[in-house]
Formats: C-alpha cells, sequence, structure tokens
C-alpha cells in the first residue's frame, strides 16, 4: 500500500483575497478590460476580461501576483491555471483570458494561454477583435 506523501494543496482564501473587486459601473455592456503585470523572475502576465458584476481593482492584481509564492517555480502552465482559477472564482467574468510568458531560453520564445467564458454568453463581434494569438 502506497501512501500519498505530498503536501496538501495551501488554503487559495488567503491570497484570493488579494483580488479585490469593485461594482461592474456598467453591468449591462460587454466591453473588455485588459491588464499586463511583469513577474520579478522576468516573465509577463496578461489577463483579458469580459466583467459581468464585478470588476478587478487593478492594482489589486500586482500586489496578488508579488503574493504567489515562487511566482511561476511551478512552471508557465501551472501559473497560468491558477491565476485563471482564482479569477474564476473571484471575478465571475463572462470571458477571461490568462496568458503567461516566461522569459526567453535562448532563441526560443513559449506563451500559455488559457481561457474560459460563462455558459451561455458570446460575443463574436467583440471577440473577434482581440489580436490573434
Amino acid at each position: 500500500m502506497s501512501r500519498d506523501t505530498r503536501s496538501p494543496a495551501p488554503d487559495p482564501a488567503p491570497r484570493r483575497a488579494l483580488l479585490r473587486t469593485a461594482a461592474n459601473p456598467e453591468p449591462g455592456l460587454d466591453y473588455l478590460v485588459t491588464l499586463r503585470a511583469p513577474l520579478s523572475t522576468g516573465a509577463a502576465v496578461e489577463v483579458r476580461y469580459v466583467p459581468d458584476r464585478e470588476v478587478l481593482d487593478a492594482a489589486a492584481l500586482g500586489a496578488y501576483l508579488d503574493a504567489l509564492p515562487g511566482q511561476d517555480a511551478a512552471g508557465p502552465e501551472a501559473l497560468a491555471a491558477l491565476l485563471l482559477g482564482d479569477l474564476l472564482n473571484e471575478l465571475l467574468p463572462r470571458w477571461v483570458r490568462v496568458a503567461v510568458t516566461p522569459p526567453p531560453l535562448g532563441e526560443l520564445t513559449q506563451s500559455i494561454v488559457m481561457e474560459d467564458r460563462r455558459p451561455g454568453w458570446d460575443n463574436p463581434p467583440l471577440l473577434a477583435r482581440l489580436a490573434p494569438l
């Protein structure tokens, strides 16, 4: 019989509490919000979302990213998944895309993009204006 020796996952509530939100001033309107932030490791994060009832306090994103343990030590995929999960939980957006771009490895560049949308929500004209990946 083998035992799972992994540490339990840390409680996400303290880090998610750093993602402060405010009431959306235009909840009946679909519009795009884009936030970009560098990480101390040289990686970069871009968050794009269509808000529903709440908008993210832009200054809070920097504090949230600074508080992430090891920021991207687990890899850019794990960081993108963590960010996406936390934003979906706290913000409840109509649509959200998270991109994590680690520092280049020589001439190799990489970008991880994860996206989610609320079931039943769609706005093809708005999403068509997004730059292709």
